[in-house]
C-alpha cells in the first residue's frame, strides 16, 4: 500500500489573529464545506478514540450542536468528506480545527491535480479555487493560502503579504502562533496604515498578470501565483516572491521616513 502523504489544499494560521472562538468559525467553515461536498463522513475530537463522534451528517446544525454540546472534548477537531471533484475512487479531504490554525488537508499527494489531462487539471484547480474563495470570504479569516508547501494561493487582507522571516517564523510555530498576536496585530494596521491598496494591487498585477490579482469583499484580494493548474506555480518560489515584495514595500517606506517590522 502505498504511503499517504499529507497535502493542506488550504490553510491558516489564525492563532496569530482570529478575534473570534475557533470552534465557531470552523464550524461555520464546515457549513461551506458541505455545501460544496456534500454530507460529513465523520465528525471526531482529536483528543479522544477515532471510534467516537458522529458519521454520516448532513446537517451542520447536528454538528454544530454535538461540537458546542461538549467544548472540552472538541477543542481540536476533525471532520472528514469525500470530495466529489474525482469520481474515479474516493477522494479524501479532512477539515483539521484547533485554536493555532485551519487546515483542509488530503492524502494522494495531489494526483488528482496532475493528471495526463491539462484540461482536467484546470476544472479540478477551478472547483478548489471557488471552494477556498468561499471559505477565505469569511469575515473572521484574515488569511487563507492554498498548498502548504508550494504557497500557490492567498486570499486575505493584502497586509499578510508582507511576511517579515522572524516574525513569521515565530507565526508557523503553533506553540507560539498565539503569542504574535499582538505583533500581527500592530503590524497589520501599520502596514494598513502606511501602504496604499492601490500600491499593492499594481505592483501584484504587474508582476502576475492582471488576471491573477482581484479585489474581494472585505477589503480582501485574492492572488493566484499558479498558472490554470494548481501545481503550476508560476514565480518559481512564492516564499521567494514574498521576500522580494517586502523588500519592495521597505523601500517604498524608507522613501517616506518609516520602518514598518523593527523587530
Amino acid at each position: 500500500m502505498a504511503e499517504e502523504i499529507e497535502r493542506w489544499l488550504m490553510f491558516t494560521l489564525w492563532g496569530s489573529y482570529l478575534k473570534e472562538d475557533h470552534m465557531h468559525v470552523g464550524l461555520d467553515v464546515a457549513e461551506i464545506l458541505m455545501k460544496h461536498w456534500g454530507i460529513a463522513r465523520r465528525l471526531e475530537g482529536v483528543a479522544f478514540d477515532y471510534d467516537e463522534g458522529l458519521e454520516d451528517v448532513d446537517s451542520i446544525d447536528k454538528i454544530r450542536k454535538e461540537v458546542l454540546s461538549d467544548q472540552d472534548r472538541y477543542g481540536l477537531y476533525n471532520i472528514v468528506f469525500f470530495n466529489p471533484m474525482v469520481s474515479e475512487e474516493l477522494y479524501v479531504n479532512r477539515l483539521h480545527v484547533d485554536d493555532a490554525m485551519l487546515t483542509v488537508e488530503e492524502y494522494d499527494n495531489l494526483k488528482f491535480f496532475q493528471t495526463d489531462d491539462p484540461d482536467l487539471n484546470a476544472q479540478r484547480t477551478q472547483a478548489l479555487l471557488e471552494v477556498f474563495t468561499d471559505v477565505a470570504s469569511h469575515p473572521a479569516i484574515e488569511e487563507l493560502w492554498m498548498l502548504n508547501f508550494d504557497w500557490n494561493g492567498f486570499m486575505g487582507k493584502p497586509a499578510y503579504l508582507y511576511r517579515p522571516e522572524p516574525l513569521y517564523e515565530r507565526v508557523e510555530n503553533t506553540l507560539y502562533t498565539d503569542k504574535t498576536k499582538d505583533e500581527v496585530t500592530r503590524l497589520v494596521e501599520e502596514f494598513e496604515a502606511h501602504v496604499p491598496r492601490e500600491w499593492v494591487i499594481d505592483y501584484l498585477q504587474d508582476r502576475l498578470g492582471a488576471e491573477s490579482v482581484q479585489e474581494m469583499r472585505d477589503g480582501k484580494i485574492r492572488v493566484l501565483f499558479y498558472d490554470r493548474e494548481l501545481t503550476k506555480n508560476k514565480v518559481g518560489n512564492t516564499r521567494k516572491f514574498l521576500h522580494t515584495f517586502e523588500r519592495h514595500v521597505d523601500e517604498y517606506l524608507l522613501q517616506k521616513g518609516i520602518r514598518l517590522y523593527k523587530g
